[in-house]
């Protein structure tokens, strides 16, 4: 058994899978172009364990009630009990849900005595994923089952996994104020200039040549973030955020997702990681370190 999955004759089974962040290229996505998005150091874990009667949620580190009739999309109607334990924060563009719907695929496959595919995974994602997201990408649930850094195009969809030689460090700010996706892409359905969102692409294809080759992809994270403000979908929140990353010592920020609150991403050093951490939380956000790649 892999690290990811893990299956005893009896029970509890286990499952687990990462978060995501998009590195680069939200929105320009939606329009053809290719986005960077990263599996991150933080996961959530699905543990089945044998209970008569109907099939039931026991315990859940994730409060939204949305959770079991997504899972009920996967799991047995009878003879199981589901517990959830997660490292993720939720709502904020992290991909938790992604993370929960491939832990449990893969707790499921353990309790088969066998280890869950891509193949699998990505298929069986999309399930969970309509209850709680509508219509998803799929890159969300893509990068939780390859649990690497992706370059991702929706149509296909495209999915190639990036070798990406060095850690990529990163501050996650949680502006504590949840984005709205779907209204955040009509937006900028209506006013991005198309010029702007072909930038976008353009540097979510010059930070994976840069993370491919080892280099600090910051700087383009930060004019990604200019043109993010340009069509719409920044708030003075993510912007002050990364405004606090940059001026303590990060070498690129943005903020990662949808938009319209969220999360805002720092590129920092094992030598910074500390101060701009510090800084961030001086400001009055809640911020953790991540690492991508490696």
């Amino acid at each position: 058994m892999s690290h990811e999955q893990s299956s005893s004759g009896h029970g509890p089974w286990r499952g687990s899978a990462p978060g995501k962040l998009i590195l680069s290229g939200e929105h320009a996505v939606v329009y053809g172009y290719r986005a960077v998005a990263a599996a991150v150091s933080l996961r959530t874990t699905v543990s089945l364990s044998p209970r008569s009667g109907p099939s039931a949620l026991e315990h859940s580190a994730i409060r939204d009630d949305r959770v079991w009739p997504a899972l009920a999309t996967l799991l047995p109607a009878d003879g199981l009990g589901v517990s959830i334990e997660s490292d993720l924060p939720v709502g904020c563009g992290m991909g938790s849900s992604a993370a929960l719907a491939i832990a449990t695929i893969r707790a499921l496959a353990a309790r088969e005595g066998r280890v869950a595919g891509f193949t699998e995974c990505f298929a069986k994602g999309f399930l969970p994923e309509r209850v709680l997201h509508g219509n998803p990408s799929g890159v969300d649930h893509a990068v939780s089952a390859l649990d690497k850094v992706v370059l991702y195009r929706r149509e296909g969809p495209e999915i190639v996994a990036l070798d990406v030689p060095s850690p990529l460090r990163l501050v996650v700010v949680d502006t504590g104020t949840p984005g709205d996706t779907a209204a955040m892409v009509a937006g900028v359905r209506e006013r991005a200039p198309l010029a702007d969102l072909r930038r976008i692409g353009a540097i979510a294809e010059m930070v994976s040549a840069r993370l491919q080759r080892g280099e600090d992809p910051g700087p383009l994270l930060t004019e990604n973030h200019v043109l993010l403000r340009r069509i719409g979908v920044s708030t003075p929140a993510l912007d002050r955020a990364c405004a606090v990353l940059l001026d303590a010592g990060a070498t690129g920020a943005k903020l990662a997702g949808a938009g319209g609150g969220g999360v805002a991403i720092g590129v920092v050093t094992p030598e910074t990681e500390a101060p701009v951490l510090d800084a961030a939380r001086e400001a009055g956000f809640r911020a953790f370190g991540v690492v991508v790649g490696g």
